[in-house]
């Protein structure tokens, strides 16, 4: 090779797919070869490339291409390690620190945008810093504006992109993005929709957990996602996902090392409801999280308290498996303690050797009450499913107009309050301005507290405040008359209640539990004596007496 010729090795990156599909390192290779060709003592040597890798969530060691170079440089194959900008080489402080590692070996480092980055002196290194330190700030400002970009397309009902859940596939939206790409929508696929609904109703209807629903599934050979059999995590993520429901949503988790899942109430969800994309309804959503939720605290619950006090907050059964439907419900009159299994079974066998079982159902007091300590299944689940039917029998058509004519008017009447409240607060920051701008003379003559300077300084802020004030009651206003409009042209037609008490009679014991769950909040149990305490009626109670 010519004498005083230096060996150029490239390195070209993207940080994304995105990246990749848009050609971003044809540009950047062009850009290299005529950056290298306007140079007569520079000879391309080789290409070091990276595919969306991140320079600002990895670090040095965990870039594989930057090892090489280094390893490569150890052994002075090149001369020049060129790049686009020194954020292709990285997007935080420590890359400076990497810089610093070639040059130690000999190797310069050139930029196409930034000119060489020498570590030479003290100044040379801070610089370096500095422009590191800027790549990372820019990376974070990216982010930010990503993220926001996310939680807008989220908000106005717009796929953001990833992989289409389970009911879904991807299908052309008919729209294309800023960089020319065609973008896609979510569109149901009915027969996967079938099996999510089915995973729903066992969850709400029998009070399955994330493990019995994938047994019951995997034992009626029903496809499982891309695996061999469906597995609990794949069902609670189902159980979770609010698109079901027609919402898109973020901020669900968080990644801090690992993943961490957000309460719900922190979620970002769609403004409004999408109905091409609601395979459950809102109400069943809510319930199946309830039912969840309500299992996860009385988990928590149960590891600080003893179990028999840890259950009467909670308004889903822990599990609706075993033969006894009140476990969780009935408790002892006398000391309060929730009644236990303590069923059993009598085995024996037939004259012709033929083995045969049957199995007695009792409920038992843990306290060992003198009064009575024992219940059988017959007679405590006749008498309270007795009762249960006949309350069931007596409730009437729901008159939907009615309830949802009150609950606008209640929205109403929070706006109206939030609006009288916003007024006040404006008549008082009008007050203190007058008070304020009636002392400008003595503050401009120097008899006042507070310097002219300053007192224009409180009339700005106030001024201030008052217009975002302003702002705030124009926005309870639109939102105020758009709730009125709502409620003029608000009319439901009468729906036919269903037949409680016929569901209650034909269902099986998880179903039954988790009926009784929801309308009874604790069964009190003496000899002679049952009291049912409905949740409907806080303040009542149905009470049977036996002798």
């Amino acid at each position: 090779m010519t004498p005083n010729v230096k060996k150029v090795r490239t390195l070209l990156r993207v940080s994304s797919r995105q990246q990749l599909h848009d050609n971003d390192i044809p540009i950047q290779r062009a850009e290299a070869e005529h950056y290298i060709s306007g140079r007569p003592d520079w000879v391309f040597d080789k290409e070091y490339i990276e595919k969306a890798v991140s320079a600002y969530k990895n670090s040095v060691k965990d870039r594989e291409v930057l090892m090489e170079i280094l390893e490569d440089a150890k052994e002075r194959q090149f001369d020049i390690l060129l790049t686009y900008m020194s954020d292709r080489i990285g997007r935080q402080e420590e890359y400076s620190f990497y810089v610093a590692a070639l040059n130690r070996l000999g190797i310069e480092v050139w930029t196409i945008k930034d000119g060489q980055l020498k570590t030479e002196e003290h100044t040379d290194k801070l610089l370096n810093y500095i422009r590191f330190w800027q790549n990372e700030g820019e990376s974070k400002k990216t982010g930010m504006r990503v993220r926001d970009n996310q939680i807008e397309l989220v908000k106005s009902g717009k796929f953001v992109g990833g992989k289409a859940p389970f009911g879904y596939r991807l299908i052309p939206s008919g729209m294309v993005s800023n960089h020319g790409r065609l973008l896609k929508k979510l569109e149901i696929v009915e027969n996967d929709a079938e099996i999510v609904r089915k995973i729903y109703a066992l969850a709400i209807r029998q009070g399955m957990g994330y493990g019995k629903i994938a047994n019951a599934l995997n034992a009626e050979g029903i496809p499982a996602i891309a695996a061999d059999k469906w597995k609990p995590a794949t069902i609670a993520s189902i159980l979770k996902n609010p698109i079901y429901m027609g919402y898109y949503a973020l901020n669900r988790r968080v990644h801090h090392g690992s993943y961490t899942r957000l309460d719900r109430k922190d979620w970002i969800y769609s403004r409004e409801q999408i109905p091409e994309l609601i395979i459950i309804s809102k109400q069943d959503w809510e319930k199946a999280q309830e039912i969840r939720e309500a299992r996860k605290a009385k988990i928590n619950a149960s590891k600080k308290c003893p179990p028999s006090q840890s259950h009467s907050q909670f308004s889903a059964p822990f599990r609706t498996s075993g033969k006894l439907s009140l476990i969780g419900l009935a408790c002892c009159g006398y000391c309060g303690k929730k009644l236990t299994n303590g069923s059993y079974y009598n085995h024996w066998q037939t004259k012709s050797g033929q083995k045969k079982a049957s199995f007695t159902g009792r409920y038992l007091c843990p306290g060992k009450c003198t009064a009575r300590s024992c219940y059988s299944q017959n007679y405590l689940e006749g008498a309270v499913f007795a009762a249960v039917e006949r309350y069931l029998e007596q409730i009437k058509n729901i008159d939907l107009e009615n309830d949802l004519m009150q609950i606008h008017l209640q929205h109403c009447k929070k706006l109206e309050q939030k609006q009288n409240q916003l007024q006040k607060s404006k008549k008082a920051v009008q007050a203190d301005i007058i008070s304020l701008e009636e002392k400008i003379p003595e503050a401009i003559r120097g008899d006042y507290f507070f310097s002219a300077e300053k007192l224009s300084s409180i009339l700005k802020d106030k001024e201030q405040a008052l217009q975002d004030l302003q702002s705030q009651e124009e926005i309870l206003h639109a939102m105020l008359q758009k709730a009125k409009e709502e409620r003029s042209h608000l009319n439901i037609p009468p729906l036919p209640c269903p037949n409680w008490r016929d569901e209650f009679c034909h269902a099986d014991i998880a179903t039954k539990q988790m009926l009784l769950f929801f309308l009874i909040d604790t069964i009190a149990v003496k000899n002679g004596d049952i009291r049912i305490y409905l949740k409907i009626q806080a303040d009542d109670a149905q009470t049977i007496s036996y002798p």
